[in-house]
Protein backbone atom coordinates (compact mmCIF):
# COMPACT_ATOMS: atom_id res chain seq x y z
CA UNK A 1 0.00 0.00 0.00
CA UNK A 2 1.56 3.48 -1.12
CA UNK A 3 1.99 6.30 1.33
CA UNK A 4 2.31 9.72 1.00
CA UNK A 5 6.26 9.00 1.44
CA UNK A 6 5.27 7.33 -1.90
CA UNK A 7 3.37 10.04 -3.44
CA UNK A 8 6.75 12.27 -2.40
CA UNK A 9 9.33 9.93 -4.47
CA UNK A 10 7.11 10.37 -7.60
CA UNK A 11 6.83 13.72 -6.86
CA UNK A 12 10.57 14.24 -7.17
CA UNK A 13 10.93 11.49 -9.77
CA UNK A 14 8.96 14.28 -12.16
CA UNK A 15 9.85 17.92 -10.64
CA UNK A 16 13.86 16.94 -10.31
CA UNK A 17 13.91 19.98 -7.91
CA UNK A 18 18.02 19.98 -8.12
CA UNK A 19 18.11 23.52 -6.09
CA UNK A 20 15.30 21.78 -3.28
CA UNK A 21 13.19 25.26 -4.29
CA UNK A 22 10.31 22.83 -3.07
CA UNK A 23 10.21 22.10 0.74
CA UNK A 24 8.50 18.77 2.28
CA UNK A 25 5.92 20.49 3.34
CA UNK A 26 5.17 22.30 -0.15
CA UNK A 27 5.30 18.90 -1.85
CA UNK A 28 2.75 17.52 0.67
CA UNK A 29 0.87 20.38 0.47
CA UNK A 30 0.81 19.56 -3.25
CA UNK A 31 -0.30 15.97 -2.84
CA UNK A 32 -2.92 17.31 -0.79
CA UNK A 33 -4.45 19.58 -3.53
CA UNK A 34 -4.02 16.92 -6.36
CA UNK A 35 -5.66 14.19 -4.01
CA UNK A 36 -8.53 16.71 -3.74
CA UNK A 37 -9.00 17.02 -7.30
CA UNK A 38 -9.05 13.72 -8.36
CA UNK A 39 -11.85 12.83 -5.46
CA UNK A 40 -13.97 15.36 -7.55
CA UNK A 41 -13.52 13.25 -10.23
CA UNK A 42 -13.22 9.73 -8.55
CA UNK A 43 -14.64 9.74 -4.79
CA UNK A 44 -14.92 6.77 -2.93
CA UNK A 45 -18.79 5.80 -2.95
CA UNK A 46 -19.75 4.17 0.63
CA UNK A 47 -23.06 3.25 2.01
CA UNK A 48 -24.41 3.92 5.49
CA UNK A 49 -27.85 2.41 6.38
CA UNK A 50 -30.49 4.59 8.90
CA UNK A 51 -33.04 1.97 10.71
CA UNK A 52 -36.63 3.82 10.86
CA UNK A 53 -38.87 4.07 13.83
CA UNK A 54 -42.00 5.26 12.27
CA UNK A 55 -41.29 9.05 13.79
CA UNK A 56 -37.46 9.91 12.61
CA UNK A 57 -37.46 12.11 9.75
CA UNK A 58 -34.66 13.73 10.16
CA UNK A 59 -31.17 11.97 9.71
CA UNK A 60 -27.43 12.91 10.55
CA UNK A 61 -25.37 13.27 7.48
CA UNK A 62 -22.81 9.77 7.42
CA UNK A 63 -20.23 9.52 9.42
CA UNK A 64 -16.59 11.00 7.99
CA UNK A 65 -19.20 13.30 5.24
CA UNK A 66 -16.95 16.34 4.76
CA UNK A 67 -18.52 19.66 3.14
CA UNK A 68 -17.81 20.84 -0.03
CA UNK A 69 -16.73 17.43 -1.22
CA UNK A 70 -19.03 14.65 -0.08
CA UNK A 71 -22.23 14.44 -2.35
CA UNK A 72 -25.63 12.06 -1.87
CA UNK A 73 -25.59 9.92 -4.66
CA UNK A 74 -29.10 8.36 -3.92
CA UNK A 75 -31.48 7.02 -1.02
CA UNK A 76 -33.15 4.26 -1.19
CA UNK A 77 -36.30 2.81 0.71
CA UNK A 78 -37.21 0.45 1.54
CA UNK A 79 -34.47 -1.33 0.60
CA UNK A 80 -34.32 -4.77 -0.17
CA UNK A 81 -36.79 -4.77 -3.36
CA UNK A 82 -35.96 -5.33 -7.14
CA UNK A 83 -35.79 -3.03 -8.93
CA UNK A 84 -33.92 -0.66 -5.95
CA UNK A 85 -36.49 1.93 -5.12
CA UNK A 86 -34.73 5.33 -5.34
CA UNK A 87 -36.58 8.20 -3.77
CA UNK A 88 -36.75 11.00 -5.81
CA UNK A 89 -35.04 14.15 -5.76
CA UNK A 90 -38.18 16.03 -4.25
CA UNK A 91 -38.40 13.26 -1.68
CA UNK A 92 -35.95 14.56 0.57
CA UNK A 93 -33.13 17.52 1.24
CA UNK A 94 -30.54 18.78 3.06
CA UNK A 95 -31.73 20.65 6.30
CA UNK A 96 -30.11 23.18 8.73
CA UNK A 97 -31.00 23.17 12.04
CA UNK A 98 -30.63 26.12 14.69
CA UNK A 99 -27.85 24.52 15.69
CA UNK A 100 -26.10 24.78 12.50
CA UNK A 101 -26.36 21.50 12.09
CA UNK A 102 -26.85 19.99 8.35
CA UNK A 103 -29.13 17.28 8.48
CA UNK A 104 -31.16 14.50 5.58
CA UNK A 105 -34.68 15.35 6.05
CA UNK A 106 -37.11 13.07 4.54
CA UNK A 107 -39.95 15.26 2.95
CA UNK A 108 -42.59 12.51 1.60
CA UNK A 109 -41.86 9.80 3.40
CA UNK A 110 -40.95 8.82 7.30
CA UNK A 111 -39.41 5.56 7.49
CA UNK A 112 -41.27 2.74 9.45
CA UNK A 113 -40.31 0.53 12.22
CA UNK A 114 -38.35 -2.44 11.07
CA UNK A 115 -37.68 -0.60 7.80
CA UNK A 116 -34.32 0.82 6.45
CA UNK A 117 -33.09 4.30 4.57
CA UNK A 118 -29.79 3.23 2.87
CA UNK A 119 -27.47 6.31 1.27
CA UNK A 120 -25.38 6.33 -0.61
CA UNK A 121 -22.78 8.79 -0.65
CA UNK A 122 -19.49 9.65 -1.88
CA UNK A 123 -16.13 10.84 0.24
CA UNK A 124 -12.56 12.14 -0.80
CA UNK A 125 -9.51 10.37 -0.82
CA UNK A 126 -7.12 9.91 1.73
CA UNK A 127 -3.35 9.74 1.32
CA UNK A 128 -0.79 9.79 4.85
CA UNK A 129 1.99 8.21 6.35
CA UNK A 130 -0.34 5.18 7.13
CA UNK A 131 -1.65 4.41 3.50
CA UNK A 132 -3.56 5.36 0.20
CA UNK A 133 -7.07 4.78 -0.66
CA UNK A 134 -6.15 5.52 -4.17
CA UNK A 135 -6.42 2.94 -6.45
CA UNK A 136 -3.09 1.41 -7.80
CA UNK A 137 -3.83 2.30 -11.47
CA UNK A 138 -4.72 5.72 -10.67
CA UNK A 139 -1.56 6.50 -8.68
CA UNK A 140 1.03 7.88 -11.19
CA UNK A 141 -1.91 10.22 -12.64
CA UNK A 142 -1.94 11.61 -9.25
CA UNK A 143 1.97 12.31 -9.00
CA UNK A 144 1.62 13.89 -12.66
CA UNK A 145 -1.06 16.13 -11.02
CA UNK A 146 0.78 16.71 -7.75
CA UNK A 147 3.97 17.55 -9.88
CA UNK A 148 2.00 19.80 -12.29
CA UNK A 149 0.77 21.74 -9.31
CA UNK A 150 4.46 21.88 -8.18
CA UNK A 151 5.72 22.90 -11.07
CA UNK A 152 3.66 25.50 -11.29
CA UNK A 153 4.76 26.73 -7.63
CA UNK A 154 8.38 26.87 -9.02
CA UNK A 155 7.70 28.56 -12.36
CA UNK A 156 6.38 31.54 -9.93
CA UNK A 157 9.37 31.15 -8.08
CA UNK A 158 11.71 31.70 -10.74
CA UNK A 159 9.23 33.83 -12.71
CA UNK A 160 9.38 36.54 -9.46
CA UNK A 161 13.58 35.53 -9.04
CA UNK A 162 16.10 38.54 -9.50
CA UNK A 163 19.93 38.03 -8.77
CA UNK A 164 21.62 41.69 -8.91
CA UNK A 165 25.18 40.04 -8.66
CA UNK A 166 24.92 37.94 -11.88
CA UNK A 167 25.09 39.64 -15.23
CA UNK A 168 21.53 39.94 -16.70
CA UNK A 169 21.93 37.26 -19.59
CA UNK A 170 24.10 34.56 -17.29
CA UNK A 171 20.94 32.75 -15.46
CA UNK A 172 17.51 33.30 -17.59
CA UNK A 173 14.95 32.86 -14.90
CA UNK A 174 12.12 33.85 -17.08
CA UNK A 175 13.15 30.89 -19.37
CA UNK A 176 13.35 28.19 -16.61
CA UNK A 177 9.99 29.51 -15.54
CA UNK A 178 8.41 28.98 -18.75
CA UNK A 179 10.45 25.48 -19.13
CA UNK A 180 8.71 24.41 -15.55
CA UNK A 181 5.16 25.78 -16.89
CA UNK A 182 5.49 23.94 -20.02
CA UNK A 183 6.30 20.68 -17.98
CA UNK A 184 3.12 21.21 -15.74
CA UNK A 185 1.26 21.69 -18.66
CA UNK A 186 2.31 18.31 -20.15
CA UNK A 187 2.04 16.23 -16.84
CA UNK A 188 -1.35 18.11 -16.42
CA UNK A 189 -2.82 16.98 -19.70
CA UNK A 190 -1.13 13.17 -19.17
CA UNK A 191 -3.51 13.02 -15.75
CA UNK A 192 -6.21 14.00 -17.44
CA UNK A 193 -6.20 12.07 -20.40
CA UNK A 194 -5.93 8.59 -17.92
CA UNK A 195 -8.72 9.75 -15.74
CA UNK A 196 -10.81 10.72 -19.09
CA UNK A 197 -11.17 14.61 -19.01
CA UNK A 198 -11.65 16.18 -22.30
CA UNK A 199 -12.20 19.33 -21.30
CA UNK A 200 -9.39 21.53 -19.96
CA UNK A 201 -11.39 23.77 -17.54
CA UNK A 202 -13.63 20.71 -16.13
CA UNK A 203 -12.67 18.45 -14.09
CA UNK A 204 -15.81 17.14 -13.95
CA UNK A 205 -16.84 13.70 -15.60
CA UNK A 206 -19.73 13.61 -18.00
CA UNK A 207 -22.55 11.60 -16.16
CA UNK A 208 -25.58 9.30 -16.78
CA UNK A 209 -28.30 8.66 -14.99
CA UNK A 210 -32.10 7.10 -15.39
CA UNK A 211 -35.47 8.86 -14.56
CA UNK A 212 -39.36 8.53 -14.61
CA UNK A 213 -40.33 11.68 -16.85
CA UNK A 214 -43.95 11.81 -16.78
CA UNK A 215 -45.44 13.25 -19.81
CA UNK A 216 -49.35 13.51 -21.11
CA UNK A 217 -50.38 14.84 -24.26
CA UNK A 218 -51.80 18.08 -25.26
CA UNK A 219 -55.26 16.60 -24.82
CA UNK A 220 -54.62 14.76 -21.89
CA UNK A 221 -55.27 11.07 -23.73
CA UNK A 222 -53.63 7.66 -22.99
CA UNK A 223 -50.62 6.89 -25.07
CA UNK A 224 -50.61 4.04 -27.40
CA UNK A 225 -48.30 1.61 -25.43
CA UNK A 226 -48.47 3.86 -22.57
CA UNK A 227 -51.97 4.50 -20.60
CA UNK A 228 -51.91 7.33 -17.85
CA UNK A 229 -52.98 5.31 -15.25
CA UNK A 230 -49.43 3.53 -15.33
CA UNK A 231 -47.48 6.35 -15.66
Amino acid sequence: MSTILNFETLFGDRVRDSGAKCTTAQIDRAIVEAVKRYTRVRPIEAVQDYAGDGATFDFALPTGWVQDLSTIRSLEYPTGERPPSLLEDDDWQFYRSSTSVVKIRMTVVTPSAGQTLRVTWTKPHQVDVNGSTIVAQDEEAVANLAAAIGLRQLAAHYANTVDPSLAGDSVNYRSKSSEYLKLASELDMQYRAHMGIKDKDSEILAGGTFVDVDRTSSLNQDQLTHPNRLR
